[in-house]
């Protein structure tokens, strides 16, 4: 299990590349640099040592989405998720024992849909103790993740900041906008505001609905995503029937047909109740599209005031004006989606598996090279 000049052999768990391409672009890149990554789904019982059991122990166990191991929807969701917590726990214990590095991606502060926030924020507490690394995607995020886990110095010391990379050459890209208009039937010459991805209760897509329906003007709202559960749908159909200028997709859509969809509108909207790194947000600039979102998480370094329009999520106002803004000058929003493309340009994989192979020897650090903290 050391480390040869042959590579760093890496366990990537959960394993959710069929339906986001972040983990394998980020695998491919790293391969290209003599990583040995496998991804592993985990199992029920043991997620994490079903994988070592299956593939054989790894130089570094590198968790994603850690919410997968330890929410439930399930009856009495609390008691639940602090067995789980207790499970995730004796895993990360045993696997440091084994000599493993345990490396975390905070993708989330907490899970979204917060089914049980005190016990989850406890758990994320000591598993950040735990953990060799935690690496998140912007500056913006190290501060968020030192409060909101309580991280002595000791702790926050372990974090590193790797980018999101790029979805260039991922998606097809070859369409025009006024083809993409056409096969939408979608006018040529008015703005369109788009809001694209799974349909999920904190995304907010029945209020950016209702919000955008009190913005007037020759504009046009483009809903398109598989919604979460039929209530989320309910609430969407509900709240685009009486205004014709909204049209809704609520549908899941083939990779090769989101060019359609980007290229239709003029900016994309994402109005989220909580972010801290947005692949949403990376796909819209990779697309060369403006961004109408709130200041959180690692949005407003990556967005800006020259990538979109930012609002105070805490302002009740904020996303009308927002929306009131992006849609009064189309101009505008075209340049914005140009400085996005141009932007993304530098968040390539290449650099983003160097930065990591990087944590993963956990010599990398805040610009500079840090000691190992194991305690």
């Amino acid at each position: 299990m050391t480390d040869s000049d042959d590579g760093i052999t890496v366990l990537m768990c959960p394993d959710y590349r069929d339906s986001n391409p972040y983990q394998s672009e980020l695998i491919a890149a790293l391969e290209n640099r003599g990583v040995e990554v496998t991804a592993t789904p985990g199992g029920w019982a043991f997620p994490l040592l079903a994988g070592v059991r299956r593939h054989g122990v790894p130089d570094v166990f590198h968790i994603h989405w850690l919410d997968r191991f330890v929410t439930t929807n399930r009856r009495f969701p609390a008691a639940i998720a602090v067995l789980l917590g207790v499970r995730l726990i004796f895993e990360l214990v045993l696997l440091r024992a084994l000599g493993v590095r345990i490396v975390w991606t905070v993708h989330n502060l907490l899970d979204h849909e917060r089914a049980t926030p005190r016990s989850e924020l406890a758990i994320r507490h000591a598993v950040a103790r735990l953990v060799n690394r935690i690496v998140v995607h912007c500056e913006e995020a190290i501060e968020s993740v030192e409060e909101t886990y309580r991280l002595p110095e000791r702790v926050a010391n372990r974090i590193r900041v790797v980018p999101h990379g790029n979805f260039l050459g991922v998606y097809e890209n070859d369409i025009s906008q006024s083809t993409a208009r056409e096969r939408l039937d979608l006018p040529p010459d008015v703005p369109v505001i788009a809001f694209f991805g799974l349909i999920r209760p904190y995304k907010n897509v029945p209020t950016l609905i209702e919000t955008f329906k009190r913005v007037p003007g020759d504009a046009r709202l483009l809903v398109v995503g598989n919604p979460w559960n039929e209530d989320v749908a309910n609430r969407v159909r509900v709240a685009s029937t009486d205004d014709d200028r909204v049209d809704t997709v609520l549908d899941y859509v083939p990779d090769d047909e989101i060019q359609v969809y980007m290229h239709a509108a003029d900016a994309v909207a994402l109005p989220f109740d909580s972010v801290l790194t947005s692949g949403s947000a990376m796909l819209a600039m990779t697309f060369e599209r403006a961004v109408v979102a709130p200041m959180m998480g690692c949005l407003p370094g990556l967005i800006g005031s020259e990538g979109g329009h930012l609002y105070d999520p805490n302002d009740s106002a904020g996303l009308r004006v927002a929306l009131r803004k992006a849609i009064d000058n189309r101009e505008e929003l075209r340049e914005m989606g140009h400085r996005n493309r141009e932007l993304v340009r530098s968040f390539d994989w290449d650099r983003v598996a160097e930065r990591t192979r990087n944590v993963y020897t956990l010599d990398a650090g805040r610009g500079c090279r840090c000691p190992e903290d194991t305690g």
